[in-house]
């Protein structure tokens, strides 16, 4: 996992085509299943509404696979939106606390960050798959050292039940 963060973290449009890909597929399969399931329910179960909806949802997956750069941008947007207002929120916090925290800063510098984040993430497509990557990266990466880490502590944890299995005679 170590090393596949550090695919992803030199790899961001690579990892946000993919990633754009993948939802295209499931938004297509999950229309393709409510139509099956439109055509599997009894008479009265259903809604030509229902089929609209699933017919749109097929579409506008097939649409993602096939523009995929539409879809990156449509990512990339609605990622830099909830960034921005993410930052907006713990500036705002931040502000409600001067007087409460001493450390109200920390939270109004991180806000702003993610304020700058989100903005340019909106703004360049390039940007926003590069801090996609890098929190997909970061993820993976402290998944892996936290793999590492629980192999280390469970050959502690046997070694040690040996020993007392050991000084038991078991």
């Amino acid at each position: 996992m170590i090393v596949l963060s550090t695919v992803i973290f030199n790899n961001p449009d690579t990892v946000l085509t993919a990633m754009a890909f993948w939802l295209g597929i499931i938004i297509t399969a999950t229309g393709l299943v409510d139509m099956v399931g439109w055509i599997g329910n009894t008479q009265e179960k259903r809604s030509f509404y229902n089929l609209l909806s699933s017919i749109a949802i097929f579409i506008i997956g097939l649409l993602m696979i096939s523009e995929m750069f539409i879809t990156i941008k449509a990512i990339t947007l609605l990622f830099g939106l909830l960034v921005t207002i993410v930052g907006l929120v713990l500036i705002y916090g931040s502000w409600k606390g001067i007087e409460k925290w001493s450390l109200w800063w920390l939270i109004a510098l991180s806000g702003a960050g993610a304020l700058i984040m989100g903005i340019k993430s909106m703004i360049d497509v390039y940007s926003g798959a590069q801090n996609i990557a890098n929190l997909i990266g970061i993820s993976v990466l402290l998944a892996g050292a936290g793999l590492i880490f629980l192999a280390f502590l469970k050959r502690k944890i046997m070694k040690a039940i040996e020993q007392k299995v050991i000084r038991m005679g078991v």
